[in-house]
């Protein structure tokens, strides 16, 4: 049994011992608070101390008491020789056993009965400011704790059982409503239980001030027209600020879009609506036009018909062409590009029957989606565009089916664009993947063949190497390279610490990796892959004019000299009688020149068009 006695000793008698048993780095992150507690509370726990030959007494436990008690001296609190409670040990006893002993059993208070006992204070009268200031903390933190207190008693049960941890306790925290922690509560499991997916569950059907529609008006301009918030004191960003009014975001989001659509409708249009989002099925039917190149000057059209002519005489010469024939070509080639590469515009007759829909982007901007064409405003068809239609459905039959080669190229380009489109749009991007999960784990007995290949490797962007499309997805490839570790055993670890934002980022790329809408040889051109790639294009706005330019090398090469002349037809309006006579390759050429600025398409691709 120890020998000591009791005594109070001056402060400045006290050293600390250098054989004291906490070693441990970080031992005094806390000092400042025990500081704090010791002013306000006086020493609850007397120093362990043995008498050194110097005549001062060394502290065998206590090291951080004396600490903070010297830190107090220091700055003028309490006098150098403040008298300190001490028990005064007899130098043959073992001081790191007393030492080790003081520390081992001695039992931490619970986090739970920590938050209790400054809920306890606030309820005695103790202002949070006051409460920081006893105890050597940010107001902040007494709010945490304060929270944390005022979570579910049967939140705290399970925390105390050692059911939930603290991270999970604080997420529960999110909502102050107790029957809702409750039901979360009930249905946890392992699948569910990480805090992230708490907080969802608990604030799912809330507007977090990361939503786009606040990002749009901003959360300064709603909270200055009078709407409430509510903070998560553990999260940080916006993702830990909730919204009270929706009423009041509405009206602001209504308000800025007007503006905006105000703008847009002096454009012309023959309507223009505003939505909060663009939802394509909403506007499905509708048509959609594009700006396209307003009609030549009659001066420079004569000019231009000339140039034409002159250049397919060149082309109908015999025999090589001299030298000044060749310098010639190449002067009417570059003339003709000058009068043909003009601003494209839309059109009067286009604005008359088309409108615009003005919303919020997912960036939280706004968005304006022009030329869209409601079935009512279509205009009818005259003989003459009849007919013209049907020569543009017949291209392709006209002249036989397309070499598969060819088909399966085309499509390339087409599942490519929409690739590198889905890879920019991750809203959409969670849509495909929940639908295509959901066709396989909730309908029995239905094809679960669709354009994403989810449970495969990324697919091959083969034959579109040079494209746009491939441009797009090399850059997403890259960018994600770059902040993904090297070391695939620690993706896990690095996608539990992202953003929601984030990996839905990465989603996006990852479910562009997936998509396959190419029409191989083997496959039928009504096949349900095809058709859900087709679905996919439309939602993402696809349009292949923007992704893909039919050449020489890439198209007209591979078709029949009637499928050219057929082509130039569809897209000139008319065919020159020189076109009729040119050597193929020549003609492929010619094809690309004439319908480079025309937006002509094949007729693969023109349902993505």
């Amino acid at each position: 049994m120890m020998s000591s006695n009791t005594s109070a000793l001056p402060l400045n008698e006290l050293v600390a011992w250098d054989g004291n048993v906490r070693k441990t780095v970080g031992a005094d992150t806390a000092l400042a608070e025990l500081a704090a507690s010791i002013a306000a509370h006086g020493l609850l726990q007397s120093l362990v101390v043995r008498k050194t030959r110097k005549g001062k007494y060394a502290v065998v436990a206590g090291g951080r008491r004396l600490a903070a008690l010297q830190s107090l001296a220091e700055a003028g609190r309490i006098a150098a020789d403040h008298p300190v409670p001490c028990h005064l040990i007899a130098n043959d006893i073992d001081a790191a056993e007393i030492g080790l002993a003081e520390n081992a059993v001695r039992e931490n208070m619970h986090p739970a009965d920590e938050f209790e006992a400054f809920r306890d204070l606030i309820e005695k009268g103790l202002a949070v400011d006051d409460i920081a200031a006893r105890f050597g903390v940010t107001p902040r933190v007494v709010e945490q704790r304060l929270k944390l207190a005022r979570v579910s008693p049967a939140i705290i049960r399970a925390f105390r059982e050692g059911a939930l941890n603290l991270a999970q306790v604080m997420a529960f925290a999110v909502s102050d409503g107790h029957e809702a922690q409750e039901r979360v509560l009930e249905n946890l499991s392992h699948y569910n239980d990480d805090p992230v997916d708490i907080r969802d569950a608990l604030t799912e059907d809330e507007i977090a001030a990361s939503d786009r529609r606040v990002k749009f008006v901003t959360l300064k301009a709603y909270e200055k027209a009078g709407g409430a918030v509510r903070r998560d004191l553990f999260a940080e960003g916006d993702f830990g600020i909730f919204i009270l009014d929706s009423a009041i975001l509405d009206q602001l989001v209504t308000k800025k879009l007007a503006r905006t659509a105000k703008q847009v409708a002096s454009e012309g249009w023959k309507w223009v609506e505003i939505r909060s989002r663009y939802e394509w099925s909403e506007w499905n039917a509708c048509e959609r036009a594009y700006m396209q190149a307003p009609p030549l000057p009659a001066l420079e059209q004569a000019e231009l018909d000339a140039l034409t002519a002159e250049y397919n005489a060149i082309c109908d010469l015999e025999g090589e062409l001299t030298d000044g024939q060749s310098a010639r070509q190449d002067e009417i080639s570059a003339r003709i590009e000058e009068v043909e590469n003009r601003e494209h515009a839309w059109l009067p007759e286009t604005l008359a029957i088309a409108g615009a829909v003005v919303s919020v982007g997912n960036d939280g901007q706004a968005d304006v989606t022009r030329g869209l064409i409601r079935p009512a405003d279509k205009p009818a068809k005259t003989a003459k565009a009849r007919t013209a239609a049907a020569v543009t459905e017949t291209v392709e039959a006209a002249t036989g089916p397309l070499p598969a080669p060819l088909i399966e190229s085309l499509t390339a380009q087409h599942s490519a664009a929409i690739a590198a489109s889905l890879a920019d749009n991750a809203s959409l991007a969670l849509v495909a993947l929940v639908h295509t999960v959901a066709l396989q784990s909730c309908y029995s007995g239905r094809s679960r063949d669709t354009c994403l290949q989810v449970t495969s490797s990324p697919k091959s962007l083969r034959g579109t190497e040079s494209s746009l499309a491939a441009e797009v997805m090399t850059r997403h490839r890259t960018s994600w390279s770059d902040r993904l570790p090297g070391d695939p055993a620690c993706l896990w670890a690095w996608c539990c610490e992202q953003t929601q934002h984030r990996l839905l980022e990465l989603l996006a790329y990852c479910m562009a990796c997936s998509v396959n809408a190419v029409q191989a040889k083997a496959d039928g051109p009504g096949g349900e892959r095809l058709a859900h790639a087709d679905d996919l294009a439309a939602a993402l706005k696809v349009n292949m004019r923007e992704w893909f330019k039919p050449t020489a090398e890439n198209y007209f090469t591979k078709i029949s000299r009637a499928g050219i002349l057929e082509a130039l037809k569809d897209g000139k309006g008319a065919i020159a009688p020189a076109w009729t006579t040119a050597r193929k390759s020549d003609l492929a050429c010619i094809a690309e020149r004439e319908l480079a600025n025309t937006g002509w398409l094949p007729l693969l691709l023109r349902r993505a068009g």
